[in-house]
């Protein structure tokens, strides 16, 4: 299965690194609040305050020759994506180490969470640098590790194949509750991955988000989350919304954009989901149907409570 991985990979490489090797480097001259000193709010009873959009650079994927299928448009910023939808706060997914100069763009961004990588491999090279933004990110919220789960087991009671092992997973926990300001250690998950060996490391996380894959799915979409929680009955949980069927590479329908977020809004309601996380920031200005309809649906319900 061609996954967020390799998007990752191929956006990240598109925008370039534009990194630098110390954070004295990022922060010289820098007079911004230190981020230890935020209490941070709570959401507040609002759909849109519990809105996320998953934050990638423009990249290699645009156009008929792309994997996906994506349209071509201007180059659109994560920061101008959420805007553009209306959503406060954004899921920087990307590699690198960028610059003071780019990490500009989420200033006025009410929450962020980062990337903390996919493999063992991008999580060596992202955990100092993702770590070392909590001092000089105020707004920064939590981490996260994306396509956590790399298949199933060959023993069913065994766990997954992941990111990193049961006694990394610890760890990293626990140095995320040692720190002095709390932040939220979040994983991905696949409908296509619910089973018992996702068990073991929900221990070791505070959210989850929980993804379809394929835009035929969206119509399983209430068997899998009642599955899903049959495992995992009280972690906060926030649900993925596509807006463009990755597996299918083709525009998602008006249909199946309106099936997921009416079942979304169902169990936002029902308090069985903590809020929602939009894919993704590039496809904003692309004059995509299920885009826009997302967009007034956001309008539309975003200030609503429980």
């Amino acid at each position: 299965m061609i996954n967020r991985r390799e998007f990752l990979k191929k956006t990240s490489a598109a925008a370039g690194a534009g990194a630098v090797s110390a954070f004295g480097a990022m922060s010289a001259g820098c007079c911004c609040t230190r981020a230890a000193e935020v209490k941070y709010p709570a959401y507040e009873n609002n759909l849109r305050d519990r809105l996320w959009m998953w934050g990638h650079d423009p990249g290699a994927y645009d156009g008929p020759k792309g994997v996906y299928n994506i349209p071509l448009s201007p180059p659109l910023s994560m920061a101008e994506g959420i805007k553009n939808m209306g959503i406060p706060n954004v899921c920087v997914i990307r590699g690198g180490h960028p610059d003071e100069k780019y990490r500009s763009q989420f200033k006025d961004v009410k929450r962020i969470a980062w990337n903390l990588g996919s493999n063992q491999k991008s999580y060596d090279s992202l955990k100092d640098y993702v770590f070392g933004l909590r001092d000089i990110t105020p707004n920064m919220t939590g981490y996260y590790l994306d396509d956590f789960f790399h298949g199933r087991p060959k023993v069913e009671t065994d766990p997954a194949p992941a990111a990193l092992s049961q006694e990394q997973m610890k760890a990293l926990y626990g140095e995320t509750l040692a720190y002095k300001r709390r932040l939220e250690l979040a994983i991905v998950v696949y409908t296509s991955q619910i089973g018992p060996w996702i068990k073991p490391v929900m221990q070791y996380v505070d959210t989850v988000s929980l993804w379809i894959w394929d835009g035929s799915d969206i119509r399983k979409l209430e068997a899998n989350f009642k599955k899903y929680r049959a495992l995992v009955p009280d972690k906060p949980t926030l649900l993925g919304i596509y807006m463009w069927d990755f597996g299918g590479k083709k525009e998602l329908s008006k249909d199946f954009m309106a099936m997921q977020l009416d079942h979304a809004y169902k169990l936002y309601k029902e308090g069985q989901i903590d809020g929602l996380i939009f894919h993704c920031t590039p496809l904003c200005n692309k004059g995509l149907v299920a885009v826009d309809y997302a967009r007034d649906w956001i309008a539309k319900h975003g200030n609503e409570g429980r």
